[in-house]
């Protein structure tokens, strides 16, 4: 137990000095970090994806899923989860989970941002 979080730790290490490496190069060439945001959800989600398909259990396969991909990117675990009940064929509740999420996300975000500067 105690070596699987420290598997996943390390892995989140990893992924979040990545995601800061993407928004840096995406600064330096002057680039919409948003559009570097939309690559790396693609790529973790890409990533996410082909190594759930391919990789037994282990504890490099947390690392490498939660740790490096949910560090890199919460949105390849949202993928992945929406993935598997669509293959389920849990139709209903995978819109509701895709579209709840994103909205509510969103939606969220915004109430933040908003209280965060009546806050100031």
């Amino acid at each position: 137990m105690i070596r699987n979080i420290l598997f996943v730790g390390l892995g989140g290490a990893i992924g979040a000095m990545m995601r800061y490496g993407v928004t840096l190069l995406f600064t330096a060439l002057h680039w919409s970090t948003n559009v570097g945001t939309c690559l790396t959800n693609i790529i973790g989600s890409f990533c996410m994806g082909l190594l759930v398909s391919l990789c037994s259990q282990s504890p490099w396969l947390l690392m490498a899923t939660i740790g490096i991909c949910g560090g890199f990117t919460t949105f390849s675990t949202f993928s992945m989860q929406s993935v598997t009940l669509l293959q389920q064929g849990k139709y209903g509740p995978a819109a509701i989970y895709i579209l709840g999420t994103v909205v509510l996300c969103i939606a969220f975000a915004f109430a933040g941002y908003w209280l965060g500067t009546k806050l100031k």
